[in-house]
C-alpha cells in the first residue's frame, strides 16, 4: 500500500472545508487527516497529528493564517503550507510568503490549481497562482534589490535551464512545465535542481528576483 500524504484543512466555513476535501479526494495519495476552524484550534492539531501539508485560509477568528503559518514554521521549518484565500492583494501575499507559505492559491481560482498546489509543495518546489505571481513581480519591481546581481549567473544556464526557469517564475509547476515541454517530471526537477544550484537560491521568490534582474522575464508584461 503506498504512502499517503496526511492534509489538515483550516478555515471558519464548513462548506469551504468540504469543498477542499473534495478536490482534495481526486489524488488517491492525499488523506485529510483533520479539520480546524481557527488558526489557533490548527496550531493545536497540527502539532498533534503532524501532517505533511496544511491549506489554509487567511481570515479566520482566534488566530489569521498568517499568524498561525509563521508559528508553524518556526516550530516546524519544513512544515509545508498553501494559503488559499480571497485576499489577492500584494500586503496578503507578501506577508504570507515571508511567514513562510510555500502555496498561494486564490479562491476564485480553485479546484485544480489548489491540487496543484499542494502536489508541488509535497515535491518541494512552491506554487503561486498567475495572478499571485504577477502581484509578486510588480512588489520587486518598485524595491529592487540593490544586492541583486544584473548578470552573475546567467552565462552559466543550458537554453533548456533558462526556458524552464521562465516558466516557474510564471507560476506554472514542475508538472504542468513538464507536459508543456514534453518532458518527465522527474527531468524537470532535475533541471530545477542544477538551476536552484547554479544561482544559488534556494526558492521562487529568489528566482523570480534573478529573472527581473537579469531580464529573463519582462516585468511590464510577465504576471499579467
Amino acid at each position: 500500500m503506498s504512502h499517503k500524504h496526511r492534509v489538515v484543512i483550516c478555515d471558519d466555513h464548513s462548506i469551504v472545508r468540504e469543498g477542499i476535501k473534495q478536490v482534495l479526494a481526486s489524488n488517491p495519495e492525499l488523506e485529510v487527516v483533520g479539520e480546524a476552524a481557527n488558526g489557533l484550534e490548527g496550531l493545536t492539531l497540527i502539532g498533534k497529528l503532524q501532517p505533511d501539508v496544511v491549506v489554509t485560509d487567511i481570515t479566520m477568528p482566534e488566530m489569521n493564517g498568517i499568524d498561525m503559518t509563521r508559528e508553524l514554521t518556526k516550530e516546524y521549518p519544513d512544515m509545508r503550507v498553501v494559503i488559499l484565500s480571497v485576499h489577492s492583494r500584494k500586503t496578503f501575499i507578501m506577508e504570507a510568503l515571508k511567514a513562510g507559505a510555500r502555496g498561494y492559491v486564490l479562491k476564485d481560482s480553485a479546484g485544480e490549481k489548489l491540487l496543484d498546489a499542494v502536489e508541488a509543495v509535497l515535491a518541494g518546489d512552491s506554487y503561486l497562482d498567475s495572478p499571485v505571481a504577477g502581484h509578486i513581480v510588480d512588489e520587486f519591481v518598485k524595491m529592487p534589490s540593490p544586492a541583486e546581481p544584473a548578470t552573475s549567473g546567467g552565462e552559466t544556464l543550458t537554453d533548456r535551464e533558462r526556458q524552464i526557469l521562465s516558466l516557474v517564475v510564471e507560476g506554472f509547476s514542475n508538472k504542468q512545465i513538464a507536459e508543456k515541454l514534453f518532458l518527465s517530471p522527474k527531468t524537470v526537477d532535475n533541471h530545477r535542481a542544477k538551476i536552484m544550484s547554479k544561482l544559488g537560491r534556494r526558492d521562487v521568490i529568489g528566482l523570480v528576483k534573478y529573472a527581473l534582474a537579469t531580464g529573463l522575464v519582462d516585468p511590464d508584461t510577465w504576471g499579467r
